[in-house]
């Protein structure tokens, strides 16, 4: 449980991070690159780029939350009640 509470703060802090303007756009946006080019996407304009680093930190948060809400469910299936 610790260790969800500290992944959810460790977000929470980069997205304040990418808001409060901490990093600054043309790191982002080269970190942003970087990962779109690996799974074959195009890169946002530098414009956007502080809201596609948004999207991507919502979809991992969602899709770790997936993930583990899941594994819960499927073991609380595999116990006899």
């Amino acid at each position: 449980m610790t260790i969800i509470i500290a992944f959810h703060a460790l977000m929470l802090f980069l997205v304040l991070a990418v808001l409060s303007g901490v990093f600054s756009l043309i790191r982002l946006s080269g970190v942003l690159g970087y990962l779109h080019k690996s799974i074959g996407i195009t890169t946002a304009p530098l414009e956007q780029t502080r809201i596609v680093a948004l999207v991507w930190i919502a979809s991992v948060v969602v899709i770790i939350d997936g993930c583990l809400l899941l594994l819960v469910f499927i073991t609380q299936l595999s116990h006899p009640a």
